[in-house]
This record gives C-alpha cells, sequence and structure tokens, in this order.
C-alpha cells in the first residue's frame, strides 16, 4: 500500500466527514498503516485541522481497510492502532470482543493494584501469576454458549473482585504437580477454582474433577470466552486419556 493508494481510499471519507476539505487527505504513516485526516484550505499540511471531535481514519498498509480513530494526534492514532494489530494477532475476534466489553485493552494494566490483592494471600505471586493478573484482575464475562455443546455460558470473574481464596485447595493442587500455583479467576459452575501454574498452565479445580483450561493463559483465555469444552487432568496435573 502505497501513500498515494492510501490517499485515493481515503479522499470519499475525507469529503464525508468534512465537505470543505474537498477530499483533500493529510497522511502520517507508520509501520501497520497510514492516519490519514480530512485537510481544510489554508491549514497546516503536516497536521489535523484544529476542529473539535473532527475524527481521523487509518488505512491499514495489507488491506486497505480504512477504519476511523477518535480526535487524537497522528502519533496517537497509531500508537492505538499497533495495540489493536497486536491484539489480533494475539486473540480471535469473538474472543477480543467480549474481552473489550469486559474492559479489556491490550495495554491494560493494574499493576498498582494487584500487590494489595496479594496481601496476606499466603501463596508464591510467582512472574506468570502476577502476569496475569496485572493484564485481566478484576474483569468479568460471561462465556459464549457454543452451539450443541453443553459447556460454556457460566460467569468468570478474574480474582480477587470476588475472591475466595481457598489457600489449602491451591497448596494440596500444587504439591501434587510439583510446582506453585496461584489463583486467579472464579468460575460460577460449582462456583469453582482457576488457577495458573508457574509454568504458564491454567487449570480448573471444581468439585468434579481437575481440569486443564489450557496450556498458557491465552490459550486458556480462548477456550473460557467461547466457552469449549476444558481437559480432564489427574491429581498431577497429566491429561486424562480418552477410555
Amino acid at each position: 500500500m502505497t501513500p498515494d493508494e492510501a490517499t485515493q481510499i481515503a479522499r470519499p471519507w475525507a469529503l464525508a466527514s468534512l465537505p470543505v476539505s474537498a477530499g483533500e487527505v493529510g497522511l502520517y504513516e507508520f509501520e501497520h498503516g497510514y492516519v490519514a485526516w480530512a485537510r481544510v484550505p489554508a491549514g497546516d499540511p503536516d497536521r489535523p485541522p484544529e476542529i473539535v471531535g473532527a475524527p481521523l481514519a487509518v488505512v491499514d498498509k495489507e488491506s486497505g481497510e480504512l477504519t476511523t480513530w477518535p480526535s487524537l494526534s497522528p502519533q496517537g492514532v497509531a500508537e492505538l492502532y499497533e495495540l489493536e494489530v497486536t491484539a489480533r494477532e494475539r486473540f480471535p475476534e469473538d474472543v477480543r470482543t467480549v474481552l473489550t466489553a469486559a474492559g479489556w485493552r491490550s495495554d491494560r494494566s493494574v499493576a498498582a493494584w494487584v500487590e494489595s490483592w496479594a496481601t496476606g494471600v499466603p501463596l508464591p505471586l510467582f512472574p506468570v501469576a502476577r502476569r496475569v493478573l496485572e493484564e485481566f484482575g478484576g474483569l468479568k464475562f460471561r462465556q459464549l454458549k457454543p452451539v450443541g455443546q453443553a459447556t460454556g455460558g457460566f460467569d468468570v470473574q478474574f480474582w480477587p473482585t470476588e475472591a475466595r481464596v481457598l489457600v489449602d485447595l491451591f497448596a494440596e493442587h500444587a504439591g501434587d504437580i510439583g510446582m506453585p500455583v496461584f489463583p486467579i479467576a472464579i468460575y460460577e459452575d460449582g462456583p469453582s477454582d482457576i488457577c495458573v501454574s508457574a509454568d504458564g498452565r491454567v487449570f480448573l479445580l471444581h468439585e468434579a474433577g481437575e481440569f486443564l483450561i489450557g496450556a498458557t493463559p491465552d490459550e486458556a483465555i480462548v477456550r473460557l470466552v467461547r466457552g469449549e469444552p476444558f481437559t480432564e487432568v489427574d491429581t498431577d496435573g497429566e491429561i486424562v486419556a480418552p477410555s
């Protein structure tokens, strides 16, 4: 996608959003696209017009798709778009939609809260657990309900807004699998508890048994959001072979 091609794509948008521009477009190039704005007569060609609420657009370099963005600096819009690209690569669209509605964004951090949340919990807050809580702590969403499956449709509350820290339960699981675990969420079914181990695996500790949600936190997030079935594990955390 060249600047000229991006300009041609943005012209109709510029004319519709700001008719006085006559379809003239300013561009700011960055790694994944071009930030575009409607240029006004006698305005600075290198910056958007100082019109309150005037939107900007991004033309994606790979797809040519044009999307509209808030009235920020071109650099600010480019930074937001880069975060969006990262999120697209990380989570599928249906998962991003649920997470975003819950308040998540790819640069979300509640690091300042994590220490206070963990105070008084006699379990080691190791790096993987800290990262998960800093990004997702406090979020709540209802799972999607897969068509034709009995799974899904439950609330997931990332600890510790509604914390119920069953220390003995987690300590026992940690002893069984031979490494530390830390609680990260409460699952409505049961209710039951979700924890992450020091190697990044995410488990559900349910009255019906123990289950592997994902081998990594991101894999677990996808399966949780989509309401996909979890994988049964034995008391050592190893996957139970189908009988």
